[in-house]
């Protein structure tokens, strides 16, 4: 009886380390290293895009796609993942990659696979834009014919809409991409209905 009790509290604590150690979630004005996970996992894609883009010091393509039932995904919403290439020709790296809306969203940040790994990702204090940071002494650089590894941002948000991201170095470039659309809280829905309902009864009357 003692060892299947010893068992279950070992397993326990196991599973609450696993857990703990995938924890990455990217509050308002943090900033995290990202760790490598196996995900998005049972996912299907919502959708995906694939954009060209140029910039004075540099050029590349970007990928973006929104996965639903991602089992990996505890904050129980769409799972957005990015993945930037610099070609060959660039005159110059990659410095930053910036993403827009994110305001109200819960969020958690890894990466997954071969490519440069962002030495930091930083959410700025009003919680709506998530910067993925290729500078600095201890980080990767985005280098001329490299690619990023699969950037991975995982929500509480079930909607997605059409947004702008930031590539940028000495110049900058937005790039069609998805971003996260907040879902309104019942209160804030309640009351959009209330004052719909109450312009229909003024046209009436």
């Amino acid at each position: 009886m003692r060892l299947t009790f010893r068992r279950i509290l070992v397993g326990l604590a196991s599973i609450f380390t696993v857990c703990a150690a995938q924890a990455a979630t990217l509050t308002p004005g943090s900033s995290i290293s990202l760790i490598s996970e196996n995900e998005p996992l049972g996912a299907t894609a919502v959708i995906s895009s694939t954009v060209n883009f140029t910039a004075p010091t540099f050029s590349g393509t970007l990928i973006s796609t929104v996965w639903s039932g991602d089992t990996a995904n505890l904050l129980g919403g769409l799972t957005f993942t990015y993945q930037l290439f610099n070609n060959t020709v660039s005159p110059d790296p990659i410095d930053r990659f910036t993403l827009s809306s994110f305001s109200g969203v819960l969020t958690d940040a890894s990466y997954f696979g071969a490519g440069i790994v962002p030495g930091s990702v930083v959410r700025n204090p009003a919680g709506n834009q998530i910067s993925f940071n290729f500078t600095g002494p201890f980080e990767g650089t985005l280098i001329q014919g490299g690619s990023s590894a699969l950037l991975i941002l995982q929500t509480d948000s079930t909607l997605w809409q059409n947004s702008l991201a930031g590539v940028i170095n000495s110049s900058s470039v937005n790039v069609a991409t998805f971003a996260p659309k907040p879902v309104p809280e019942p209160a804030t829905a309640a009351l959009a209905l209330l004052g719909a309902l109450s312009l229909v009864v003024r046209r009436k009357s």
